[in-house]
């Protein structure tokens, strides 16, 4: 297998993959979404709300706002901590929301016990609230994972696709059609003829083939051969979140091979 970074930002992450199969890509796209564990509001306790939202909208809302934690590994699954899920200091953190109108009520008013825990965004809106209008609210974030429920996805945007080979035959007269008809700027007119000068932006749309003339253009997949695109809901950083969804892979392979030497 070989790995290639293409472009990395704190929240997004591109890169290439060559020399592994289809399922192993849609393994850790899968794997970021829905089997990295992360922090989120699980549930609350709404002592006063004279807004113009119910509290079940609210308590959506609420579970959405995605969760930094600084040192995230403290913190064990409910299922998986010493108190049996009952709640802790150990796998549980307390939260608080209080305000008053009128004004926007935003992520950055939810106060945690724990200072090294914080939303992830500060302008994410929770509620606008009117002259005398109040909002007083309490509750805890736990740690899960995201197949449990969407509020513990910390991948959002994640994607595949395989890497494009173009080829454009000698007979080429450099009409510039396909590179009109390209909805991503994938090929340009060097001198004389058309080349794929950006073939990682390639959707395989096969536009420039139908534009052309019949084998001009080539267009196929490498089929050992990913791009792929993962971006983070903000709580963990994109680099860490394939890592971990590498480590977390690697594991259930590990327990997989384990059961199977047991009935070997």
């Amino acid at each position: 297998m070989k790995f290639e970074l293409l472009h990395l930002e704190e929240d997004r992450i591109r890169f290439l993959l060559s020399g592994v199969t289809a399922a192993f890509a849609n393994g850790i796209r899968r794997a970021c979404m829905s089997e990295v564990p992360v922090l989120a509001i699980d549930e609350i306790s709404l002592y006063d709300n004279t807004s113009v939202l119910f509290d079940e909208q609210i308590a959506l809302r609420l579970g959405e706002v995605p969760l930094k934690a600084e040192e995230l590994d403290q913190f064990s699954m409910p299922e998986d901590c010493q108190c049996g899920g009952v709640g802790c200091p150990g796998c549980r953190v307390d939260f608080m929301l209080s305000a008053e109108g009128p004004g926007m009520v935003y992520s950055k008013d939810i106060v945690f016990t724990d200072l090294l825990v914080k939303p992830a965004f500060d302008k994410i809106p929770i509620v606008v609230l009117g002259e005398g209008e109040k909002l007083v609210i309490e509750g805890y974030a736990t740690k899960h994972v995201g197949k449990e429920h969407s509020k513990w996805q910390a991948g959002t945007l994640c994607g595949y696709k395989n890497l494009p080979d173009i080829s454009v035959s000698q007979s080429c007269d450099g009409c510039g059609r396909c590179v009109e008809v390209c909805p991503r700027a994938v090929l340009e007119i060097v001198d004389g003829r058309a080349k794929a000068t950006n073939t990682l932006e390639c959707s395989l749309c096969k536009l420039c083939i139908d534009a052309c003339e019949p084998g001009a253009i080539t267009l196929s997949p490498v089929l050992d051969s990913f791009i792929l695109s993962i971006e983070s809901c903000g709580s963990i950083a994109a680099k860490d979140l394939v890592a971990m969804a590498s480590e977390e892979i690697q594991k259930r392979a590990e327990d997989l091979d384990a059961k199977l030497a047991e009935l070997a």
